[in-house]
C-alpha cells in the first residue's frame, strides 16, 4: 500500500477545529434556525466594561443613531482585541453573527453575549477568556488612515498666494464687477518717473496713435521691470487687467495704478515697493531679436 506523506493539518490535532476535535457542531449557512446556546455571563468585575466596550463599538462610524451593533463592527472588535486566530476566523464571526440575528441586521448587548459563546466554542476556550481579551483592549475603535507625504507647495506656507494667507479675496475670472481697491499714489520723488514709463510701454509696438495700455504692454511692462514671481504671475496680471478695465481693451494712468495696488495684494507687498521698482527701470521696453549668421 501507499504511505502518505506525513500531513501537519492532519497529523497535529492541535490545529483542529473544534468540530474535528468532536466538541460542537460547526457553524454553517443552513444553522440559523437551530437552539442558540446559554451564554456565559460576564463576571461582576467585568461585566461593566464588556458592556461599555459594546457600547462603543455599536456607535462607531454610525450616521444617526442606532439600536444594536451591526455586523461589521462586531467583526471590528474582534479585529481590534485580537480575537482571531486560524480557528476563529472572519468567516466564522459573519456566521455567528447571521445564526443570532436571525435575518436582522443588528444585535442586542444580550445576543452579543450569545455570538462569543458561539466564538468560544468555535475557538475551544471558555467565553470568559474572550471577555478578558475585550476589556484588556481599552483603546476602543483602532482607525488607520494614510499619511500622506510631504509636499512642499502645501506645508511651505512662504509658496502661499495672498489669498492662502488670508490676506486679501483673490483674483478670478467672476469678480471684475466687485469694487476696486482705492491704488496707492505713487511718491513725489518717483510719481513722475511711473507716470513716464507707463507713457513709454502705452506706446510700444504700437502702430497708430492709441490712448491707454493694452493688457499685452502692461503684462511685458512687468517682466521687463522684473515684478513676475511665484506668486505675481502673467495669469494674475491677465485678471488685474480685466477687473479694472471692465470689459474695455486698455487702461489709462489712473487704472494701471490701480491694478497695480491688485498686484502688490496679490504679492503682499506694498505698491510703493513695484513703483520703485518700475523707476529703478531706467530702459525701457526690451527688445529682443534673432542675429542672423554671416551669409
Amino acid at each position: 500500500a501507499t504511505i502518505a506523506e506525513a500531513s501537519r493539518l492532519h497529523d497535529d490535532q492541535t490545529t483542529y477545529t473544534a468540530n474535528l476535535r468532536g466538541e460542537h457542531a460547526p457553524l454553517s449557512k443552513g444553522d440559523s434556525s437551530k437552539s442558540l446556546p446559554t451564554p456565559t455571563k460576564p463576571t461582576s468585575a467585568v461585566a461593566k466594561s464588556v458592556e461599555r466596550m459594546f457600547g462603543t463599538y455599536e456607535r462607531f462610524g454610525e450616521t444617526a443613531a442606532t439600536a444594536g451593533m451591526s455586523c461589521r463592527n462586531f467583526v471590528k472588535l474582534a479585529k481590534d482585541c485580537e480575537l482571531l486566530d486560524k480557528r476563529l476566523t472572519v468567516t466564522v464571526l459573519d456566521l455567528a453573527f447571521a445564526k443570532v440575528t436571525r435575518g436582522a441586521n443588528r444585535i442586542s448587548y444580550e445576543h452579543f453575549l450569545v455570538a462569543l459563546e458561539l466564538c468560544a466554542q468555535e475557538k475551544g476556550c471558555e467565553a470568559s477568556e474572550l471577555h478578558a481579551k475585550i476589556v484588556a483592549s481599552t483603546a476602543g475603535p483602532v482607525v488607520t488612515a494614510t499619511i500622506a507625504e510631504a509636499s512642499r507647495l502645501h506645508d511651505d506656507q512662504t509658496t502661499y498666494t495672498a489669498n492662502l494667507r488670508g490676506e486679501h479675496a483673490p483674483l478670478s475670472k467672476g469678480d471684475s464687477s466687485k469694487s476696486l481697491p482705492t491704488p496707492t499714489k505713487p511718491t513725489s520723488a518717483v510719481a513722475k518717473s511711473v507716470e513716464r514709463m507707463f507713457g513709454t510701454y502705452e506706446r510700444f509696438g504700437e502702430t497708430a496713435a492709441t490712448a491707454g495700455m493694452s493688457c499685452r504692454n502692461f503684462v511685458k511692462l512687468a517682466k521687463d521691470c522684473e515684478l513676475l514671481d511665484k506668486r505675481l504671475t502673467v495669469t494674475v496680471l491677465d485678471l488685474a487687467f480685466a477687473k479694472v478695465t471692465r470689459g474695455a481693451n486698455r487702461i489709462s494712468y489712473e487704472h494701471f495704478l490701480v491694478a497695480l495696488e491688485l498686484c502688490a495684494q496679490e504679492k503682499g507687498c506694498e505698491a510703493s515697493e513695484l513703483h520703485a521698482k518700475i523707476v529703478a527701470s531706467t530702459a525701457g521696453p526690451v527688445v529682443t531679436a534673432t542675429i542672423a549668421e554671416a551669409s
